[in-house]
């Protein structure tokens, strides 16, 4: 208040301040009844409101714009790994010109998700102390910095835009699921995607569990969300697609979650009674198993092959699910030598490399497990173990102490990556940590004294 009076007094010629403008100066200043200020101040601080104006305007410009780059982000993340960067670089140089370090900084850390997530990155850096490998710790350390848009975006995102954000993220996946139908009728081709193969290279590792999160997301609102019937029928359709699609490609990851999710969705449902969600679990997941194993070959070929490659894990661990399996199995040992603080930052692939080098020889040495507890273990131990599942703890204790509902959501989430990260380091790939950032800032944002109450997903404008 105080500057916008002063910079509306910077209107005035500087030779024409008097009387009423100084009176303005003195109300602004709250010096009415005191000793007059020097000639020289009033005129040094009229002078200077302007560019404090200017300066003013061109942070609120920058605190806004990061609300439009996230809804950006959350289309792009399906979609694009360069929009993600170039988006994900536009919010964090829009952060630091916003200033206003003093009350971003007292959000990030007044929150348990936020301060959780920052001793996880923290054991990153005091992990360089007992690495071997300084360069490839930075390296490792370098892959983090998507996960440090989190406290950025829960500083800066507007509470009560949660919807946008979300409504922008599903959208970016129906687009992504359409061009998988293109392909699928055999109308669109582009690199490598065929009619059998309906995602670029091993995007189905990423795509297909984004699909199920968001099919959990439009199953939400066709239960709890305050629509027409006309709306409400077009996102069962959007739901129908989506399962369908979830069957016609090819990632397994996707569709382990997918099962995970509509069984949640049956517990929240029949939040009442116990019985009639154990009933329908049993009854609705077996049949929707049974029916895209028997109508859709990609999944009929995907489960028969995870069987017959565990099968023959000992035989031949040359395959997909058998090389998980190796990766495993290596990392295991690193673990029992180092069950306490493991291998520092940088040391996981050497360390790998010499037990490979001993146990499986004629295999190929990784540098990720494909499994993030396990990765987690070899570099930092039981210590990093807990300090990765604090993060999903506090997620799970603010989804409940939060009555509103968005809790079920809240919920979904962290249950939705405990399950992934089983198959695949899901928080060091790209587009899945720039999800998790993103979506933890919109779930897990706190309102502040000024925010508005916390609505329905069905019900927010």
């Amino acid at each position: 208040m105080r500057w916008e009076k002063i910079a509306y007094i910077n209107t005035i010629q500087p030779e024409a301040v008097a009387g009423e403008g100084l009176n303005l100066l003195w109300s602004a200043t709250g010096r009415r009844g005191t000793k007059t200020p020097r000639k020289e101040r009033v005129y040094m601080e009229i002078m200077t409101a302007g560019r404090k104006s200017l300066l003013q305007k061109i942070q609120h410009t920058a605190t806004l714009s990061i609300d439009w780059f996230a809804v950006m982000l959350a289309f792009s993340i399906p979609l694009s790994t360069s929009a993600v960067s170039v988006l994900a670089v536009l919010i964090l140089t829009a952060w630091i010109i916003g200033g206003d370090y003093s009350r971003k900084w007292a959000v990030i850390t007044k929150n348990p998700v936020s301060l959780a997530l920052l001793f996880y990155l923290g054991l990153f850096f005091l992990g360089l102390l007992w690495t071997q490998n300084i360069s490839t710790g930075l390296e490792m350390i370098e892959k983090q910095w998507k996960l440090l848009l989190f406290p950025v975006l829960l500083s800066s995102l507007v509470y009560s835009h949660r919807r946008r954000y979300v409504v922008s993220f599903l959208v970016g996946l129906t687009v992504a699921m359409l061009m998988t139908y293109l392909a699928w009728f055999n109308i669109l081709h582009y690199g490598g995607v065929t009619p059998e193969h309906l995602t670029k290279g091993l995007f189905h590792v990423i795509y297909n569990p984004l699909l199920a999160f968001g099919f959990y997301l439009v199953c939400h609102e066709v239960l709890w969300g305050k629509w027409a019937v006309m709306r409400r029928l077009g996102l069962i359709l959007l739901a129908a697609c989506m399962a369908v699609d979830m069957f016609i490609t090819e990632g397994r990851t996707g569709q382990v979650v997918f099962f995970v999710l509509l069984g949640l969705l049956f517990i929240q449902f029949f939040s009442r009674s116990k019985l009639k969600a154990v009933l329908f679990i049993l009854l609705i997941l077996p049949l929707t198993f049974a029916a895209g194993y028997q109508l859709s070959p990609t999944f009929q070929n995907r489960v028969d092959a995870a069987g017959q490659e565990i099968r023959e894990f000992n035989e031949n661990p040359n395959t997909s699910v058998g090389l998980r399996l190796l990766f495993w199995k290596n990392s295991w040992r690193i673990i029992r030598a180092h069950p306490l603080f493991g291998v520092g930052t940088g040391d996981f692939q050497s360390s790998y490399a010499e037990v490979n080098a001993e146990l499986s020889p004629d295999m190929v040495a990784t540098d990720n497990p494909h499994n993030q507890y396990v990765f987690i273990l070899c570099q930092f131990g039981i210590l990093g173990l807990l300090s990765l599942l604090t993060i999903f703890f506090a997620q799970i204790h603010q989804a409940v102490t939060c009555k509103d509902d968005w809790r079920r959501i809240r919920i979904a989430f962290p249950v939705f990556f405990l399950t992934i990260m089983l198959a695949e380091s899901y928080l060091v790939i790209y587009e899945t940590g720039f999800f998790f950032a993103l979506f933890s800032a919109v779930l897990f944002a706190r309102p502040g004294k000024s925010a508005e109450s916390s609505a329905a997903p069905g019900e927010e404008q």
